[in-house]
């Protein structure tokens, strides 16, 4: 059975997947913006549900900053800054409903468009699930080699 702290890991991870996939996770420039480094950090070495909430914590005020001007003029990284904060809360069983929703919206405002597509979210939350699963996978073959 696996710890709370190593499913957060592997939920991490599976964000970070999809947020490449979509080519969000370097929506602000050349380089991840320092919340996804700092989330991929978590999902790769030994972060604790703990360290998760003062992750959430410390973007807290960036967050709140993406919500009140960068949602209102559309900005993509304000959206994605708010999916991965979103990421941290702590509701677990709902982990990925919110962040699925802030990365559509953040793949609308780089398509111009001022709401996403029907059936967006949906996809997006059916990819985080999906790679999740697939990072529990590896996550098996590696304990079982071990």
């Amino acid at each position: 059975m696996r710890s709370t702290d190593e499913v957060l890991r592997a939920q991490a991870r599976a964000l970070i997947r999809v947020l490449v996939h979509y080519k969000v996770d370097r929506v602000c420039g050349r380089d991840p913006t320092s919340l996804c480094g700092v989330l991929e950090t978590f999902g790769t070495a030994g972060g604790t549900a703990s360290d998760l909430q003062t992750i959430g914590r410390k973007y807290a005020n960036v967050a709140a900053a993406a919500y009140c001007v960068g949602v209102k003029h559309r900005a993509p990284n304000a959206a994605l800054y708010l999916a991965l904060v979103s990421f941290t809360g702590p509701t677990p069983e709902y982990r990925f409903l919110q962040p699925s929703r802030w990365i559509a919206l953040t793949l609308a405002f780089l398509d111009k468009k001022p709401v996403p597509d029907p059936g967006l979210q949906g996809e997006v939350f059916e990819r985080l699930e999906a790679a999740f699963d697939a990072e529990i996978i590896i996550d098996s073959a590696s304990s079982e080699l071990k």
